[in-house]
This record gives structure tokens, C-alpha cells and sequence, in this order.
């Protein structure tokens, strides 16, 4: 079962979406920052992570470009509610999208896409 890494310091954002995935049949585990991500990580062996923008303690960013270090085969998404400042800060660390908080739909299919490739 493909295993999904929420990373969102809002416990209502990390719930919508791990019910999307659930029903999805995805394994889903959970960070509130940056640091608590890099560390859930090492034990959870995510297939994906999907990364919220603003997050404490370890900014999205800065949590992907660790992410990056040490798990470069791990797809990162990134969620938020800056689009313009986070698509560009995004992509200069290999975020693979960049999607807003209020309309997921773009970022389910999205998440369905890469975890399809990633099964060949």
C-alpha cells in the first residue's frame, strides 16, 4: 500500500486530507512542521510527501531541501495559501507542484498520477 506523508501545522487540513487518501486506499502518517516531517520520515518511508508552505519550527522549503538530501527519490507536493511567493520558492528546491488549500482536487489527482508512476 503506497504511504503518504501529510505535513500541515492545521489538525483540520492533515484530516481532510488523510480522509481523501484513506478513501483512496493510501497509508497516511502525519507532521505538524518541518522537523517533526524530516524525523516521522525516517520511519514512516513515505512514498510522497505533500508539504504544506508555512509550517513552524522548519519552513516547507527549508523541509524540502533536507527532504531533498536525504530522500532525493521522494516526490515532493506542496500545499498552500500563497500560491505566487510558494510556486516560486517551490520549484527552485525540486517541489514536483504546487497547489492551494482551497481547492485540493488538483492535488488528489496529482498525488494519484505520481504514485501511478512510481508503481512501473
Amino acid at each position: 500500500m503506497p504511504r503518504i506523508l501529510i505535513v500541515d501545522d492545521q489538525p483540520n487540513v492533515r484530516k481532510a486530507l488523510r480522509w481523501y487518501f484513506q478513501e483512496l486506499k493510501l497509508e497516511c502518517s502525519e507532521a505538524e512542521n518541518g522537523l517533526d516531517a524530516l524525523q516521522k520520515a525516517q520511519q514512516a518511508k513515505p512514498d510522497l510527501v505533500i508539504l504544506d508552505f508555512s509550517v513552524p519550527v522548519m519552513n516547507g522549503v527549508e523541509a524540502a531541501k533536507v527532504f531533498k538530501q536525504v530522500m532525493p527519490e521522494v516526490p515532493i507536493l506542496m500545499l498552500t495559501a500563497h500560491f505566487g511567493v510558494a510556486d516560486e520558492a517551490a520549484k527552485g528546491v525540486g517541489v514536483l507542484g504546487v497547489f492551494t488549500k482551497d481547492n485540493i482536487a488538483p492535488l488528489v489527482k496529482q498525488t494519484r498520477t505520481i504514485l501511478k508512476m512510481r508503481e512501473l
